[in-house]
């Protein structure tokens, strides 16, 4: 078999399983429904991943990594046109929050699945979070905490990380439960784009840094 074969057969398979997993979750979603879905023998799933953790993993990597490349190129950018001083809570949200905004409208890099993985990850955490998190999170996690540290300096490490858990999970709240607001407002409320969501967003999450606990 050809390489160039060889790689299409590994991409009809993340594509089969991306499709799966998101519509059905990772356990459900059984390796037997992927080579179907792909047209692959299991073989060819042995083959390129090992495992159904290992083929999940690179599922959720494949979308993840540029992701959060995005994330650290932006926050750069930030960081460069402050003369070295701290940025503002506001922008490191900024970094932290569009290029995941702006995934959600990109279908052909994954967008259209983007929310769904992310609730499968935290509904069903599985032998595939440990390495996602130190392979694909851990620069990110680094580079956001030193920049909020630098801004924040008296706040306590512990209380970052409970802050930054809460501003991430209000934004996948915000995305991927859309429809609750809108019928919950009966219709007032919606997500109408990355820019007005983000301008309501961000000044709630940084509020929640700037707070005392108690106050």
């Amino acid at each position: 078999m050809k390489d160039q074969d060889i790689h299409a057969t590994k991409i009809a398979i993340m594509n089969a399983a991306e499709r799966l997993f998101a519509a059905h979750g990772f356990e459900a979603t059984s390796l037997r429904a992927i080579t179907g879905e792909a047209g692959v023998n299991l073989g060819a799933v042995n083959y390129h991943f090992t495992s159904k953790d290992a083929l999940i993993l690179a599922v959720l990597k494949r979308r993840m990594k540029p992701l959060n490349d995005e994330r650290l190129a932006l926050l750069d950018k930030f960081e460069s046109g402050t003369g070295g001083r701290p940025l503002s809570v506001e922008k490191i949200l900024e970094a932290l929050f569009r290029p995941a905004f702006e995934l959600l409208t990109r279908p052909s890099r994954g967008g259209r699945y983007f929310l769904s993985l992310m609730a499968q990850i935290l509904s069903e955490p599985g032998a595939y979070l440990v390495p996602l998190i130190e392979e694909e999170f851990a620069e990110k996690t680094r580079r956001f905490h030193e920049a909020l540290r630098r801004t924040l300096p008296d706040l306590p490490e512990e209380e970052l990380y409970w802050k930054l858990h809460f501003a991430s999970g209000a934004f996948v709240h915000t995305v991927a439960h859309s429809r609750v607001l809108e019928l919950a407002s009966h219709g007032k409320c919606a997500l109408s784009g990355t820019g007005d969501t983000m301008q309501r967003l961000i000044p709630f999450c940084a509020a929640g840094f700037r707070a005392k606990n108690g106050t």
